[in-house]
């Protein structure tokens, strides 16, 4: 099994907007996951679920740069014996252009993203860029906090503090 991988059935129903501009259905539900710390990996697959049913006949997922070399070439091959093409392949960057991930998408048939399925990989792309930065900053504070807190605790070799 190859990790970070979510394959899952093609969805052969598709949601159609009022209007064809519309953001991802989900962009509010998922903001407040991204605010309220939920895991990145719980985040990235609600991500990759609502862009799939949103578009339907798509199988999306998110390889962050720490995944095993082998695996996009693992994924590919997984998702040809699904019957599945590639459809997008999008790269997650940060406001710095800091390459943060790819957003892989296939399809149950070959074809080319219409242009606002562009705009609906464009936008989960942005959304899954905040999510690992919000993530990112987390373990960066987390890590200073270990740090401050280690400092304030004294050096090994002092008695605890006196209490006079």
């Amino acid at each position: 099994m190859i990790p970070k991988m979510r394959l899952g059935k093609c969805l052969m129903h598709r949601q159609e907007s009022d209007n064809s501009h519309t953001l991802l259905a989900a962009e509010g539900q998922l903001l407040e996951l991204i605010s309220e710390g939920a895991p990145l990996p719980q985040f990235l697959d609600k991500l990759c679920t609502a862009l799939d049913v949103q578009m339907g006949n798509v199988v999306s997922l998110v390889l962050l740069p720490d995944d095993e070399e082998h695996a996009l070439h693992s994924i590919e091959q997984s998702a040809a014996e699904f019957g599945l093409t590639p459809f997008s392949c999008t790269p997650i960057l940060s406001t710095e252009t800091e390459f943060l991930g790819t957003l892989e998408t296939y399809c149950c048939f070959p074809r080319k993203p219409s242009l606002t399925e562009s705009e609906l990989i464009e936008q989960a792309a942005h959304l899954a860029a905040l999510a690992i930065q919000h993530y990112n900053l987390d373990v960066r504070a987390e890590s200073c906090s270990l740090d401050w807190n280690g400092a304030t605790l004294g050096s090994p070799h002092e008695g605890p503090p006196s209490s006079n």
